[in-house]
């Protein structure tokens, strides 16, 4: 994935940039309370299939912990999170969006996310002919499906995001380089859809978008990233009707980039979100840090694993999520033998790995083709936890100082 880099300082280096150099923050230590099974339910024993059916960890209730959102076969299936690692009992929250009733993974996008506002994370999911939005009541369960008629429907890329900064998601279409948005209104349902920019359009060298908050005004910015050579990235930030001006050249150094973007999150803790990118042959990770503006720094080493290098493929899924409450993205990762962290160091670069669970990992039989796992925050304590859905059950490992 990288080329032209392996020369850079290893991890935990000062990332330099220009004559200005940033030294890392010590981070706060991280436990874990250890692997228990805690809900029976969601998993291979009960029919559960990662080719069908969707897990996903949102907050729906609006207490600030992230609760299990399934779409099996009949529907969708919550569990609400207790707060202790633990889970309420299977709650049958909506008999749409599974795949009895049609629904398929890539061909149907179904999003958890907050539309109206209140906190509460709703189901955005885009059906075969037509958008459906089920708005979260608060206690695990959904109101019944709106359908939205505005022309959003599969064989195009979807994302949501805030494009006005009003806290609520709105639903991003891209299709061939043309992005049009439809702005949430509160209710659940969402405008008639704007055309956004066309700028990407084909014959535009730039293929792969993206769409984050890179500024930190709580506006999604809208990325496009050119795959062929070396990538070179632009950026454009919203304008307050949602539109968007044509874009910029976001890094100052385009000869030494990635092939592929693996995600955003913001690591050094200034609310804008930062570019890391794990290795494709090499060992390291990289990151490029958001200057502001919609700009980044060139992409330089941040941690000396969790590349393909190092024994890192498509069997150890890899996040990049604050696990210790400081502010800052941190990468776990579901490795060999168990799950695998490096903390943030607030400049770009990341501690050295430590093992943090010796469980959840493909030495414990966990392979990505029977079984998800993910971090999210179930406590609400700020930090990461561990949730994997297995063979027989839901099992967690809580995230301590």
């Amino acid at each position: 994935m990288i080329r032209g880099i392996l020369a850079r300082a290893a991890a935990g280096a000062a990332l330099v940039c220009a004559a200005t150099v940033v030294a890392p923050t010590p981070a706060s230590a991280v436990g874990t309370t250890g692997v228990r099974r805690v809900i029976d339910g969601f998993s291979i024993n009960q029919g559960w299939r990662v080719d069908r059916h969707l897990r996903i960890l949102a907050d729906i209730t609006g207490d600030g912990r992230a609760d299990i959102v399934g779409f099996g076969g009949d529907g969708v299936t919550t569990a609400v999170s207790n707060g202790d690692g633990t889970f309420t009992l299977v709650f049958e929250a909506s008999h749409d969006f599974g795949f009895d009733q049609g629904w398929r993974i890539p061909t149907n996008p179904r999003f958890v996310t907050d539309v109206t506002g209140d906190g509460r994370a709703d189901i955005v999911g885009i059906g075969n002919n037509a958008v459906m939005v089920a708005v979260a009541l608060g206690n695990g369960g959904f109101a019944a499906p709106l359908t939205i008629g505005n022309g959003f429907l599969p064989g195009s890329s979807y994302f949501m995001a805030d494009v006005n900064a009003d806290n609520r998601a709105d639903l991003y279409r891209v299709s061939q380089g043309r992005v049009d948005i439809a702005v949430a209104l509160g209710n659940g349902s969402f405008a008639a859809p704007i055309l956004a920019t066309t700028e990407f359009s084909f014959p535009f060298a730039f293929d792969t978008p993206k769409v984050q908050d890179v500024t930190g005004d709580r506006r999604a910015e809208f990325l496009a990233f050119s795959v062929s050579g070396p990538i070179h990235i632009r950026s454009t930030s919203p304008r307050t009707d949602g539109t968007y001006p044509l874009s910029h050249s976001a890094q100052p150094n385009v000869a030494s980039t990635p092939q592929l973007m693996d995600t955003f999150a913001d690591i050094t803790g200034d609310g804008r979100a930062d570019i890391v990118a794990f290795g494709q042959t090499e060992a390291e990770s990289h990151s490029a840090v958001s200057i502001g503006g919609g700009n980044f720094r060139d992409f330089a080493v941040a941690s000396d694993g969790f590349g393909a290098g190092s024994g890192w493929n498509r069997q150890h899924p890899r996040q990049v999520i604050d696990l210790n409450a400081d502010g800052r993205a941190d990468i776990v990762g579901f490795g060999i033998q168990g799950v695998w962290i490096a903390l943030s160091n607030g400049n770009g670069t990341f501690a050295p790995g430590q093992l943090l669970v010796g469980d959840l990992g493909s030495d414990q039989g966990w392979n990505v083709d029977q079984h998800v796992r993910v971090a999210a925050d179930i406590t609400g304590d700020g930090r990461a936890d561990m949730v994997g859905f297995g063979a027989a059950g839901v099992y967690t490992a809580v995230t301590t100082p």
